[in-house]
């Protein structure tokens, strides 16, 4: 019996270890780059997203908050540039 609750612990005390390693995040950004216009949706509750971009390695980084309950669409013209179209849910 013994043996069985500390298997039962052990198996919590893993879960909570996990679930504290990988929060789910309460916040979404948008980062987008101004130079290359290299894009993507970040989902982290910390201020530890990319400051510089990974793909030119430019340090002009765009963060935009986005809520829960929108969406959004991104596209690229060469022509006419970014068009970004939020909306709710």
């Amino acid at each position: 019996m013994a043996a069985v609750k500390n298997f039962y612990y052990d198996m919590l005390k893993k879960k909570i270890q996990f679930e504290q390693e990988h929060i789910i995040s309460s916040e979404r950004n948008f980062l987008m780059c101004k130079s290359c216009f290299w894009c993507a949706s970040f989902l982290n509750s910390t201020d530890r997203y990319p400051h510089s971009c990974p793909e030119c390695m430019n340090s002009e980084l765009e963060s935009m908050p986005i809520s829960f309950d929108e969406t959004y669409t991104f596209d690229y013209d060469p022509l006419q540039g970014v068009s970004l179209e939020f909306s709710k849910q």
